[in-house]
């Protein structure tokens, strides 16, 4: 849905990147995904905004039309120094660290995500929040 929607979709992860590579890939994303970052691709992990930054920069995209999906509060903390807006999800590896760092936009499934962007709501609403 989310490429059908024309979204460009990457990964950023605190992972090595090659074991990430091949985690998408073993899961059939691989083609969902015009890149994927590891922790060992920048000098810097998240929460550093570095990662971020350099994905907009090769999508072509603009911080106010952007949103990181994470399960943890250091998702959250990155997209909040990168400028950009952050759903947490509350399924995953850590959501319980969430209420450390409250996301813009909370979400059960990617069902309800999907809606909202393809929707065109979800970035919308959390500006005007």
């Amino acid at each position: 849905a989310f490429l059908a929607g024309g979204l460009k979709m990457s990964v950023l992860t605190n992972k090595p990147v090659r074991f990430s590579q091949l985690l998408v890939e073993g899961l059939g994303l691989g083609g969902h995904f015009f890149r994927v970052y590891g922790g060992n691709s920048f000098e810097q992990k998240k929460p550093d905004p570095t990662g971020v930054k350099k994905l907009l920069e090769e999508a072509g995209a603009k911080a106010g039309r952007a949103l990181m999906v994470g399960d943890s509060d250091v998702d959250i903390l990155t997209a909040r120094n990168a400028g950009i807006l952050a759903c947490g999800v509350t399924y995953g590896f850590q959501p319980e660290t969430l209420s450390a760092a409250p996301p813009d936009i909370l979400v059960n499934d990617l069902r309800q995500l999907a809606a909202m962007l393809l929707g065109g709501s979800a970035t919308e609403q959390a500006r005007k929040a």
